[in-house]
C-alpha cells in the first residue's frame, strides 16, 4: 500500500498540489486585501456622507419648522436609506420616514457605529452636537454590502477563469518537466545491461538537471558494462590460466601410473614437471587470493621505511632465489610510507618480469632516486601496441606468450599494490635495448 502511494505522487500530482494550494493562498489574500480596501473606503464614505449632511444642517442653524422645511427641501439625501433626526431647546425636527424608523427598529450597535436594525438591515450612526443643536443621522449600509457583494461574486469568477487556465498551463508544463525523467525511468527500469546502453538510454537534452542525471547515469551504466565485462573475462581467463597446469599435472600423473614401473627412467623427469606446474599454480592462485583481497579493501598495516632499505631486502631475496644479477644504484634515498609487504610484491614483481624476459646474463639495475625506484632491464623490450595494456588483467603480448611462461595478472596486481600506497606505475624503452618501468610516489 505504501509502495503505491509513493509510485502514485509523481511530480505532476506534486506540481498540481503545490499550485492548488499556492493559488488558494493568494486566493484568499486577494479577497482579503480586495475586500477590506474597498469596504473602508466605501464605509469611509458613508462617513463622510453623514458628515456633510450634519455640516449642512449646522450652516442652515435651524431652530425653527421654517428653517426645517427649508433645510428638506433644498437637501438631496435618500430618504429611503437616510434619516435625519436635529434636536434644539426641547424641539425635535425629523427627516421623512424617521419617526417611522426609529420607533420601529431596535437598534443593535455592532462596531465602529454600524448598528444592526431589527428589519436585518445594516446602518451607520453618527451624532454631533454644535453648541445648543444636537445632529443625528442613520445611513444605510445596503448599497455598501450589495457592491461588495457583487465585488466578490465578480472576483470569484475571475480568479476562477484564471485558476482554470492556469491549472491548464501548469499540468501541461509539468507533464512537458516531467516526461523525460519518466522516459528515462521506463528505460532504466527496462535496461538490458549486456546490450548496447546508448541505444537503451533516451537521448535528453532538457531540462538541464534530466539531461545531466541522463549523461551520468549513462557514464555509470557504461562503466557498470565494462566491470561486468571485465568479470566474465576474468573468470574466463583464470578458469584458462587454471586449466594449463592443471592439464599438465593430470598428463604427468597418468605418466607415472601408466608407465611408471616399466620405465622408471621417465619418473623423476615427470615428478620435476609436476614441481613446476604446481608452483606455477601455487603462483596463479595467489595473485588471484591478493587481488580478491584488495579489491575487498583489504589493507596491510602501513609503515614509514627507507626506499633503500626496501630495495635492498626485495633484491637480496631475488638473487638468492633466482641467482639473477642485480646492480642497485641509490642516487638519493627518500623515506616512503606505506605497506611494506605490498611495496616488496610490487619490487618483486617487477623484478620477475624483468628476469623472465630477459638472458639469463642480462643484469637488472634498479635506481634510487628521489620519489622514483626505477627498474631497468635489457630483454625483450615492449612493443608499442601493448604498452597501454601491460597492466591489463590476464594480458600478455603475442610475442611473449609463445616462448615465456605466465598468466598476466602479476603487473595487474603490481599496479593495484602501487595505487594503494600513493604510488604509480609508468613504462618506457630502455635505449637500444630492453624497458624501463619507473615507480614514482608521491607524498600523502
Amino acid at each position: 500500500m505504501g509502495n503505491n502511494t509513493k509510485r502514485s505522487n509523481t511530480a505532476i500530482r506534486m506540481m498540481t498540489v503545490a499550485y492548488i494550494r499556492l493559488f488558494v493562498f493568494i486566493f484568499i489574500l486577494i479577497t482579503i486585501v480586495v475586500v477590506t480596501t474597498v469596504s473602508y473606503k466605501l464605509v469611509k464614505s458613508r462617513v463622510s456622507d453623514a458628515d456633510r449632511i450634519i455640516a449642512s444642517l449646522n450652516k442652515s442653524d435651524i431652530d425653527s419648522g421654517f428653517d426645517w422645511s427649508h433645510w428638506k427641501k433644498n437637501s438631496t439625501i435618500d430618504i429611503n436609506n437616510t434619516f435625519v433626526v436635529v434636536k434644539r431647546d426641547g424641539n425635535s425636527f425629523y427627516s421623512a420616514g424617521t419617526k417611522a424608523f426609529l420607533s420601529k427598529a431596535k437598534h443593535e450597535t455592532v462596531v465602529f457605529g454600524i448598528s444592526k436594525v431589527e428589519d436585518g438591515n445594516f446602518y451607520f450612526y453618527r451624532t454631533k452636537k454644535y453648541r445648543h443643536i444636537q445632529y443625528a443621522v442613520y445611513l444605510g449600509l445596503n448599497e455598501v454590502f450589495n457592491t461588495i457583494k457583487t465585488l466578490l461574486v465578480s472576483l470569484l469568477l475571475i480568479l476562477t477563469i484564471i485558476f482554470a487556465g492556469s491549472l491548464w498551463f501548469i499540468v501541461k508544463l509539468a507533464r512537458k518537466l516531467s516526461m523525460p525523467l519518466h522516459n528515462l525511468s521506463l528505460a532504466v527500469e527496462n535496461l538490458n545491461i549486456q546490450n548496447d546502453i546508448d541505444s537503451q538510454v533516451p537521448n535528453i537534452n532538457e531540462p538541464a538537471e534530466v539531461y545531466i542525471l541522463s549523461e551520468t547515469l549513462k557514464t555509470w551504466l557504461t562503466n557498470l558494462q565494462k566491470q561486468n565485462n571485465r568479470e566474465k573475462e576474468f573468470f574466463v581467463n583464470a578458469s584458462h590460466e587454471l586449466k594449463t597446469p592443471l592439464a599438465g599435472f593430470q598428463g604427468n600423473l597418468d605418466l607415472i601410473t601408466r608407465r611408471g614401473k616399466l620405465h622408471p627412467e621417465i619418473v623423476q623427469p615427470a615428478l620435476n614437471a609436476l614441481n613446476k606446474e604446481s608452483k606455477r599454480m601455487q603462483r596463479l592462485v595467489n595473485y588471484l587470493l591478493e587481488i580478491a583481497r584488495n579489491e575487498n579493501g583489504i589493507t596491510q598495516k602501513k609503515m614509514t621505511f627507507s626506499a633503500q632499505d626496501i630495495v635492498s631486502k626485495v633484491t637480496c631475496d631475488f638473487q638468492e632465489d633466482f641467482k639473477a644479477k642485480v646492480q642497485v644504484r641509490v642516487k638519493k634515498d627518500f623515506n616512503i610510507f606505506g605497506s611494506y609487504d605490498e611495496l616488496q610484491q610490487v619490487l618483486r614483481i617487477i623484478l620477475d618480469n624483468a628476469k623472465k624476459y630477459s638472458g639469463n646474463a642480462s643484469e637488472i639495475l634498479m635506481v634510487i632516486e628521489d620519489g622514483n625506484i626505477t627498474i631497468i632491464d635489457q630483454g625483450q623490450g615492449i612493443s608499442e601496441e601493448d604498452k597501454p595494456h601491460v597492466f591489463d588483467r590476464f594480458y600478455r603480448g603475442d610475442k611473449t606468450r609463445s616462448n615465456v611462461q605466465g598468466n598476466g595478472l602479476g603487473l595487474s596486481l603490481a599496479l593495484q599494490f602501487a595505487n594503494k600506497n600513493n604510488a604509480s606505475l609508468s613504462v618506457s624503452d630502455n635505449i637500444p635495448k630492453g624497458t624501463i618501468i619507473r615507480i614514482s610516489f608521491t607524498e600523502k
